[in-house]
């Protein structure tokens, strides 16, 4: 059927113009659901703050510990613990501390953690589905739909007992939500005033400190390279070293920062495109010990 080219052209137009309808009413809706996904959020980031401020105020509050008692400085006699052939031993009691993130913990179980490195726009809650790891892809932490998604803990990693790594994931948005501003680590000057990253679990703060940064990809499974997204565990030595030397030797530039069998680290993954199936990594390495937490009850 010949249509004329006056009316083919007027059906063109037409069709175009409904596309751009269709696409301008899926980007509003998608930027709707993105803003109360982030509202959502922000209530749970406020409420962390509020429990960390509250807790330092108690800690400030606290008087401080006298260092003699009172009443002078009286004889050795009466100052000199009685001897005793049994040594005796005390060891100082664990101090837990409410979780700042309680309230996020209780309105999802699926949540792993809390991710935060600040100075940035990452502060984001870590999701953890073994049995289907994909189901926050594009979820928000409601389990809604968004472009968006969640920051993902892989299947393979755990929080609880802890995994020598964990690996998260999260989507590469133009936005900068997600791990959107992960590649600003590419920058050493960036890097040199964001070394620090916290993951506030059910159970603890775990503080960490970045040790490595480079590019990699998704390889072929037959391909034998070193595969930074496969290494979950380090039981051995050799396990510790074949990991260790590589994202050393692929980091963008040295960091100064060392570490050895039996550290435990933290991958953060996203989407880059300078080769199909290409990858943004950084690594951190945990320090000190942050926080312990009370049980988080309802």
């Amino acid at each position: 059927m010949n249509i004329p080219k006056k009316q083919l052209s007027v059906l063109l137009t037409v069709a175009a113009a409904v596309c751009l309808i269709a696409a301008g009413i899926v980007t509003a809706w998608n930027i709707r659901k993105t803003r109360e996904a982030e509202s959502a959020l922000e209530t749970f980031r406020a409420s962390a703050e509020a429990a960390q401020s509250k807790a330092l105020e108690a800690v400030s509050a606290k008087p401080a510990s006298e260092e003699a008692a009172p009443g002078g400085t009286g004889s050795l006699e009466e100052t000199e613990p009685e001897a005793s052939d049994t040594p005796v031993t005390t060891e100082p009691e664990e101090i837990r501390v409410p979780n700042p993130y309680r309230d996020s913990f209780l309105a999802n179980e699926d949540m792993a953690g809390w991710l935060v490195i600040p100075g940035t726009n990452i502060d984001y809650p870590v999701m953890w589905t073994p049995e289907d790891e994909t189901y926050y892809l594009y979820r928000d932490f409601e389990g809604k739909d968004n472009q968006n998604g969640c920051l993902l803990l892989d299947t393979d990693s755990c929080v609880d007992p802890l995994t020598t790594n964990l690996i998260i994931h999260g989507h590469n948005m133009r936005s900068g939500a997600m791990f959107g501003n992960l590649t600003d680590y590419e920058d050493a000057d960036f890097y040199e005033g964001h070394k620090q990253i916290t993951l506030y679990t059910e159970e603890c703060q775990r503080n960490y400190e970045v040790i490595a940064v480079f590019r990699s990809q998704v390889y072929r499974k037959n391909e034998e390279v070193f595969k930074f997204y496969k290494f979950f565990q380090a039981d051995t030595q050799e396990e510790f070293e074949d990991f260790y030397q590589n994202i050393k030797e692929l980091s963008i530039y040295d960091t100064d920062v060392t570490a050895e069998f039996g550290d435990h680290f933290i991958t953060l993954s996203t989407c880059v495109y300078h080769v199909e199936q290409g990858r943004f990594v950084v690594v951190a390495k945990e320090v000190e010990s942050g926080d312990k937490y009370l049980p988080v009850e309802e």
